[in-house]
């Protein structure tokens, strides 16, 4: 009896160990790619990088300064207002106080989230962090709000001050980074790809970045006109980065290809897709308010900075 018994048991375990390593030998098939695949991603790779460069050196060869150039490719993701911009000498950033702080905050954020490794981290921050970015972003409502009724000639709480539309766009931006960041990792990347940890380790991680802000915001309020150049290019790049991250959250969903990629390069075509969507978004939005300046009558911000 012992032995039909010890024969069963190891007829069992030999089967559960040829399943299990079916199971494995499927997941490892599954996470196996093709060497066509890895070269559309070397190739999706490169048309990326080209599209990116033709844009920059279009940018670079089209005549007129910088700023004016700037201020007309940006002009449909801000009001521009000088009166709340950021001066280097006779010089301004292409975006106003608020949107200087949320595009150099989303910089910041995404800079500091790649050095220190955070790349397909897509789980959802701790409840402290999270309660945090949602103060961030509450504070940026309630300075707007407050410097809107100062324009219009309402009671306001407070005398608006460029240093706290910068001050609150740099922590919205840190939130918009952490959301796109998370976005990217949870509908881009399997499941077995994507790591299953926060971009934000915690509220002291949360300091140390919003200490870092702190630092290039005090950069900025020195305007030291050697900053102006570097500054406007990091701006314009971030804006672009910003609209092609959510962009690739759309084009991954709507074209059916959420969760497949198991390296970055597998991201690569989608991400040239929706780096031309927003490309040709930004243009839009500029172009349409160009045109309603026009139809309104109103002096175009650009031609009032040269």
């Amino acid at each position: 009896m012992g032995h039909i018994v010890c024969y069963s048991q190891a007829r069992t375990s030999c089967i559960n160990l040829c399943n299990n390593n079916s199971v494995d030998t499927s997941l490892n098939v599954q996470r196996m790619k093709s060497p066509e695949d890895a070269r559309s991603g070397v190739r999706w790779s490169f048309m990326f990088g080209a599209v990116f460069a033709v844009t920059v050196a279009g940018f670079l060869i089209v005549p007129g300064s910088i700023e004016n150039k700037a201020l007309a490719a940006l002009h449909g993701l801000c009001a521009q207002q000088p009166t709340h911009s950021f001066y280097f000498g006779d010089h301004r950033l292409p975006f106003d106080a608020r949107m200087t702080g949320i595009y150099g905050g989303f910089a910041v954020a995404i800079g500091y989230l790649i050095a220190r490794g955070r790349w397909r981290h897509g789980n959802v921050p701790s409840v402290a962090v999270t309660a945090l970015l949602g103060l961030f972003v509450v504070a940026l409502g309630v300075d707007g709000v407050n410097s809107t009724l100062q324009d219009i000639g309402y009671f306001h709480a407070y005398q608006p001050r460029n240093i706290y539309r910068l001050a609150t766009g740099m922590m919205t931006g840190t939130a918009l980074a952490v959301f796109i960041w998370m976005l990217i990792a949870q509908v881009g990347f399997a499941g077995h790809a994507r790591i299953r940890r926060s971009p934000l380790n915690g509220t002291r991680d949360l300091a140390v970045l919003v200490v870092v802000e702190a630092a290039v915001s005090a950069i900025v309020l020195t305007g030291w006109s050697v900053l102006r150049l570097p500054l406007t290019f990091i701006l314009m790049i971030s804006a672009v980065a910003a609209v092609t991250g959510l962009m690739l959250s759309f084009v991954l969903l709507f074209g059916r290809r959420e969760g497949r990629a198991i390296s970055t390069a597998d991201l690569a075509g989608p991400a040239t897709v929706s780096l031309l969507l927003a490309l040709m978004l930004i243009a839009t939005l500029g172009g349409g308010r160009f045109l309603l300046e026009w139809w309104l009558g109103i002096e175009p911000v650009v031609r009032r900075a040269g």
